[in-house]
């Protein structure tokens, strides 16, 4: 068995660079130390331990599950938490098209719909293969899965007394992320459409429920959907034109006037 694993470990080495090993340390450590304050939260607010688990493991989404506990510790409706959850989540469906050209298409794919998030993300895409990207998106969504709940029952019990606000720790996700996808945004269009974002996601949180501010951000989606769908337009109407004066070339008329025998027959 030792064996076994030292072989995976030199194959791991092989195809990922130290400094990817040294930033998914970074970033689990952080987030061990954000789901402790989740853990301390829920605790507070009423949430039994095996809820504060469950959530942690099937949830698997930090912002998500401070949203669903601060929707209920406020008093409001389970169905509404749930939905402010989901909608704070939907950020996943772009991660979701970005992991989608190098995850396996088979049985693995089910498992890593399941650690599709901010950081498993940005790990991967700071690399330049897909079987890098893979080996990298594993590792550090197998660190999420195991380290996020554990962190939370370590809070849960520690009550109180761990305040991720007070250290500062709300700001180190930001800064880490943004080192990962600095290479992204080289490309113009990138970084045209993330500076977008971005003043969206700034201009509406002082206007929006907590965590749904960056969740706007997508929108940019819905611009990059809008000029494609004109460019599609454009380019049907082009063709249309060039299948019309193709015809009339082939019937003997120029562009614009009647095929000979129309006048006739007329």
């Amino acid at each position: 068995m030792s064996s076994v694993n030292r072989t995976v470990d030199r194959h791991i080495e092989r195809v990922l660079p130290g400094s990817v090993h040294r930033a998914i340390i970074i970033i689990t450590v952080t987030i061990v130390a954000v789901a402790m304050s989740y853990g301390a939260i829920s605790a507070v607010s009423g949430f039994a331990w095996w809820q504060t688990l469950l959530l942690a493991v099937f949830a698997l989404g930090g912002a998500a599950e401070f949203t669903f506990v601060g929707v209920i510790a406020a008093g409001g409706a389970p169905v509404l938490a749930v939905l402010a959850g989901l909608l704070v989540n939907s950020r996943n469906f772009a991660f979701g098209m970005a992991s989608g050209p190098f995850i396996p298409q088979d049985w693995r794919a089910l498992i890593a719909a399941h650690w599709v998030n901010d950081e498993t993300i940005a790990v991967a895409r700071s690399l330049g293969t897909d079987r890098a990207r893979w080996h990298a998106f594993v590792l550090m969504g197998a660190a999420i899965a195991l380290m996020w709940p554990s962190g939370a029952m370590l809070g849960q019990w520690l009550g109180g007394v761990i305040d991720a606000d007070l250290l500062g720790l709300d700001a180190a996700f930001p800064i880490i992320l943004f080192c990962l996808i600095r290479g992204d945004l080289g490309n113009r269009t990138t970084l045209s459409l993330t500076l977008v974002g971005v003043l969206i996601s700034v201009a509406l949180t002082p206007l929006l429920p907590l965590g749904l501010g960056a969740v706007t951000s997508l929108t940019v989606f819905a611009l990059v959907g809008a000029g494609w769908l004109v460019r599609r337009m454009a380019a049907g109407r082009v063709a249309g034109r060039r299948v019309r004066a193709g015809r009339e070339a082939a019937s003997g008329a120029t562009p614009g006037e009647s095929a000979p025998g129309k006048e006739e027959r007329a």
